[in-house]
């Protein structure tokens, strides 16, 4: 608290004292209570979504996040299993159904040679199914007869094979048996190549112990670039 000096007066003025104390007046009254809660207003037309939507930028999309764990994530797994491929003793008998399907569509003629009767339906001649015929001076100009070279040279090589090999099933089933029979058999010289023979035999299996771990493959010409 501290006096003002007072002020001299013009002549004619009456003389005026200045205030004695020197502070802001504050005013201590309250506003009243609000007289109900705050509500929420439906606005139609501005979407709230726009304030709480995310989209993920394209460098959090290409972003790949490691993921650590166990190698074999606590799981043994076993890539044979000899048991899977076991073929049981007892034979399971087939429905009846099921059996008609498993049929030969085969049947004999009075020769005893074995055709198909799709075959048969096929060969049949139809006379309003007939090769397509061009009449045309240059093309009738070598002959357009079945008597040709072509057709002379594709049946002698028809004919040399066996067309009756796996007509039955019996004889389908002799010529798979065969080829496991066959692999058994040790053959280490080459096919074409004189003088060429395997030195050494391994079996072709997965490596137990790397088949787990992910390999990239990267050439050379690749790093080559990114250098650049």
């Amino acid at each position: 608290m501290a006096s003002l000096p007072i002020r001299r007066s013009m002549p004619g003025r009456p003389q005026e004292k200045g205030p004695d104390l020197l502070c802001r007046v504050q005013f201590s009254n309250k506003l009243p209570d609000i007289p109900f809660d705050g509500k929420f207003l439906p606005c139609p037309l501005v979407s709230l979504d726009r304030f709480i939507a995310y989209n993920p930028s394209s460098l959090e999309k290409d972003h790949k996040f490691e993921i650590t764990c166990e190698a074999d994530i606590g799981v043994d797994i076993d890539l044979i299993d000899p048991v899977t491929y076991a073929i049981g003793t007892d034979k399971i008998p087939l429905d009846e159904d099921d059996a008609q399907l498993l049929e030969d569509n085969l049947a004999g003629n009075k020769k005893g040679i074995i055709n198909n009767k799709r075959s048969q339906q096929h060969s049949r001649v139809v006379p309003w199914m007939r090769k397509t015929e061009y009449i045309s001076h240059e093309f009738n100009r070598f002959g357009v007869s079945a008597d040709r070279q072509e057709t002379k040279v594709g049946y002698g090589t028809k004919n040399k094979g066996d067309t009756e090999l796996y007509r039955d099933r019996a004889s389908q089933i002799e010529a798979i048996e065969k080829t496991f029979h066959d692999v058994k058999k040790k053959c280490k010289n080459h096919h074409s190549k004189k003088g060429v023979y395997a030195v050494e035999e391994f079996p072709i299996l997965p490596d137990f112990d790397v088949w787990k771990y992910v390999f990239a493959q990267v050439s050379s010409t690749l790093i080559h670039r990114c250098q650049i």
